[in-house]
C-alpha cells in the first residue's frame, strides 16, 4: 500500500500504522522512515478491512478489499491511501 499526504502528495507511511482485519484475523505494521509502502497478508486470500492511522491525520478506512489466490499464491491488491491533514 502507498500511503501519502492527500495535499502535497509527498510519501507519508514514515510513522503510519495499516492494520489489517479478517474475522478473527489481526495485523498491524508500522511504516519505517523514507518509506512511502506499507505491505501486510503476505499470500493470505481474505476480504479486509484495511486501516491506515498516522498522528496529524485523519484516519483511512477502505472495507471489503478481497484479495483471491490462485494456484501458487495470492494475487497482489495495490491501494492508494492519501492520508488528510487534521
Amino acid at each position: 500500500m502507498e500511503v501519502v499526504n492527500a495535499e502535497s502528495g509527498n510519501p507519508s507511511a514514515a510513522g503510519a500504522t495499516m492494520t489489517l482485519n479478517e474475522g478473527a484475523y489481526f495485523e498491524s505494521t508500522v511504516g519505517i522512515e523514507d518509506n512511502s509502502m506499507l505491505i501486510g497478508a503476505p499470500e493470505r486470500a481474505g476480504t479486509y478491512i484495511v486501516t491506515v492511522a498516522r498522528s496529524g491525520y485523519h484516519t483511512w478506512i477502505r472495507t471489503d478489499v478481497v484479495v483471491t489466490a490462485d494456484e501458487c499464491h495470492v494475487k497482489t491488491v495495490s491501494l492508494r491511501a492519501e492520508l488528510e491533514p487534521i
